[in-house]
């Protein structure tokens, strides 16, 4: 038996998410606060790369730009297996939620681009 393999020039992986902000220091310290990360000594002030390729996902690169639009949307998801802790915590740090349900957070970063917690 004969198999072609069909390889394409795009692959199914996700190496890095892109989150635009308007000043990368802060930004940094807001989420190393939020993922439990430790702050780094030194931050560029147009790029930040947080490496999460240990944890099997996306690296965050913070980007800098003068002026944000704000995603309507969540741009990504992050594993919150509780959801009332997760809102708990959230909460704990002066977090401004946009939606909450049985199964996710919606939630704004500093700039006031949706990210989501989720449960499933």
């Amino acid at each position: 038996m004969h198999t072609t393999t069909n390889i394409k020039p795009i692959k199914a992986t996700v190496p890095a998410v892109f989150i635009y902000v308007t000043d990368v220091k802060k930004s940094v310290d807001w989420y190393c606060e939020l993922l439990g990360l430790p702050v780094p000594a030194s931050v560029r002030n147009d790029l930040h790369i947080f490496d999460l390729s240990e944890q099997h996902c996306s690296n965050l690169f913070l980007r800098r730009r003068e002026v944000v639009q704000p995603s309507l949307e969540p741009i990504f998801s992050l594993t919150a297996p509780n959801n009332e802790e997760a809102f708990q915590y959230l909460n704990g740090l002066g977090i401004e939620i946009a939606h909450r349900d049985e199964e996710d957070i919606l939630f704004k970063d500093p700039n006031g681009n949706v990210l989501m917690a989720c449960s499933i």
